[in-house]
């Protein structure tokens, strides 16, 4: 059991798929419309990369994405889906969106709880977890988005959105490991997710109390990758120098 302002509660992660999380990493397999990887097939591929490397776990969006994966490895599956926002896509705000994936074979259903809905995101994964009885990723930005998740029922509160929100932006280059630290400091289960790429900053997010680590792009995306990598070349920097 754990002991909070908000009152006892079962410690979400000893429940559901969520207990092989704990310590671990889970590897987000992802690539929106225009990407050359956007493809079933091909996520599967990378499911079965992260699998093989020992990851406890996958982050995947959409229906057909979490098929195929699910096919293809015997991981657990957060499933998500992204809506247009206007500003920005939206993580999976509807329950009808929540309803498929967990059709579709996920998990874990990853919900946003921000200021950025629509709709009322606390009720949303009251509704989630209650009614699919599947745990949810209350993906959220601020502490308090936190708090009001938590008390809704979530089973995990990441840290994904750190950056993207008005409210939290600029976006900086670094993940929120402070995010993590203040949300442990709740007595909160918390995943580390949101600009993780290096060995260094995993560890540092344990080190904050997080019970798993969510790594995406810096992995499963060679785009972004070699982007980075290009970038630091003197073509890049010629280029970069003569446009301005």
């Amino acid at each position: 059991m754990t002991e909070t302002s908000r009152g006892t509660r079962t410690d979400p992660v000893a429940e559901g798929p969520l207990p092989g999380f704990k310590g671990g990493l889970v590897v987000s397999c992802q690539a929106r419309d225009g990407h050359p990887l956007h493809r079933p097939d091909l996520i599967a591929v990378m499911a079965r990369c992260a699998e093989a490397a020992g990851a406890v776990g996958l982050r995947i969006c959409g229906e057909d994405d979490i098929r195929a994966v699910k096919k293809a490895t015997s991981l657990p599956v957060i499933g998500l889906e992204k809506v247009d926002g206007g500003h920005r896509l939206l993580i999976t705000p509807t329950y009808d969106a929540a309803a498929r994936l967990v059709e579709a074979g996920a998990d874990v259903v990853a919900l946003e709880v921000t200021s950025e809905t629509s709709g009322d995101g606390a009720a949303l994964v009251q509704r989630v977890a209650e009614r699919l009885g599947v745990p949810v990723m209350a993906d959220v930005s601020t502490v308090e988005e936190g708090l009001l998740a938590w008390q809704a029922g979530a089973a995990v509160i990441g840290t994904t959105l750190s950056g993207y929100t008005l409210d939290t932006g600029p976006m900086p280059d670094e993940p929120d490991v402070d995010l993590v630290t203040s949300l442990h400091k709740q007595d909160l289960t918390v995943a580390a997710e949101g600009r993780y790429r290096t060995a260094y900053q995993v560890a540092e997010a344990f080190d904050a109390g997080a019970s798993f680590v969510v790594v995406g792009g810096a992995i499963t995306d060679p785009v972004a990758i070699a982007r980075r990598l290009v970038a630091a070349t003197p073509m890049s920097r010629q280029e970069g120098t003569s446009a301005r």
